[in-house]
Parts: C-alpha cells; sequence; structure tokens
C-alpha cells in the first residue's frame, strides 16, 4: 500500500511540474517575438546602410581608375571632399538651403550638367534638378525651381569651379 501512495505522489509532482513549465513559457513568447521582431528591424537598417557605404566605395573604386576629378558630399556631416583618383585635394564645410533634410537627398552619383559664371564671380555649379552648389555671395535661385542647394565659402567654390568640368560626378555618401 505503501507503494501506491508513493505513485500517487510522485504522478502528482509530475503533473504539476508539467503544468508549472507550460505556464511559465507562455508569457514569454510574446516577448521574445518583440524582441526579435525588433532585432530584425535593426539588422535590416544596418545592413542597408552597409550597402549604402559599400555602393560609396565601389564608386570611389570606380574612380580610382577614371582620370577625372570627383566630388563627395557627406550631409550628415555638412562636408566634401574634391577627389583625383584616391588623393584628396581639398576638403571643405558647406551650408545646406533650408529646402534639404538629410534625407531628401538619395546617396548616388550624380552628374554635373551645368557650370555657371555670373558677375562678380558668383559661380553655381549645377546637377540637373537634384543639386546646385554656389559660393555663398551667390544670388539664390528661384523659389519656383525648387532646387536644393549648398553653399561654399567664395575661396572654395572657385577652386572647385575650376577644377571639375561638365560630365564631373558627385556622390552623396549615406
Amino acid at each position: 500500500m505503501r507503494s501506491g501512495v508513493h505513485d500517487k505522489k510522485v504522478g502528482l509532482f509530475l503533473l504539476f511540474a508539467v503544468l508549472l513549465m507550460g505556464a511559465d513559457g507562455g508569457g514569454l513568447e510574446g516577448d521574445e517575438r518583440d524582441t526579435l521582431r525588433k532585432q530584425d528591424q535593426a539588422l535590416q537598417a544596418r545592413i542597408e546602410m552597409l550597402r549604402r557605404e559599400q555602393d560609396g566605395l565601389l564608386f570611389q573604386k570606380a574612380m580610382c581608375a577614371v582620370d577625372s576629378k570627383y566630388l563627395i558630399l557627406n550631409f550628415r556631416e555638412n562636408s566634401g571632399q574634391l577627389k583625383f583618383k584616391n588623393r584628396v585635394l581639398t576638403d571643405f564645410r558647406f551650408i545646406r538651403s533650408k529646402n534639404i533634410s538629410g534625407d531628401e537627398l538619395k546617396t548616388g552619383a550624380l552628374v554635373l550638367t551645368k557650370k555657371t559664371e555670373g558677375k562678380g564671380n558668383r559661380a553655381a555649379l549645377i546637377f540637373g534638378k537634384s543639386l546646385i552648389i554656389q559660393g555663398k555671395r551667390a544670388a539664390a535661385p528661384p523659389p519656383e525651381a525648387d532646387v536644393p542647394f549648398i553653399s561654399l565659402t567664395n575661396k572654395e567654390m572657385l577652386s572647385i569651379f575650376s577644377s571639375v568640368e561638365e560630365g564631373a560626378l558627385a556622390y552623396i555618401m549615406p
């Protein structure tokens, strides 16, 4: 009779252990899913950022093979570089127009479509309808144009203006 009572106690203990294990794991599953979802979103954002950085590096590698000068523009730091092959010819800082947000301009290459030089050294580099690079004292583009622009010091602008030719490339870094 003792073994029957002992068997019942062991059976009840095992039953409660199984029930308690199931109750404990059910609450964490939803939290784990949310955590995994957040981690997945963070990893996808990191992958996209690394792809953009890789595109920038591939652009610079391709430009090393070409005999032309090009611009690298970093809108996070409001800075840029004029480069030839893998050499930095000049570093510069710029001021964004009010209509440029950090995410408005997509990363990638832009082609210099037109160089304009007005009275009093008012030079501008026009990259289609995507971007205008101009000196600080240059006349702002008309408001209906709604083309984003960046301003450089006049000395830097003249240096860059004389260095690049129409058809030159600029790359907007992520």
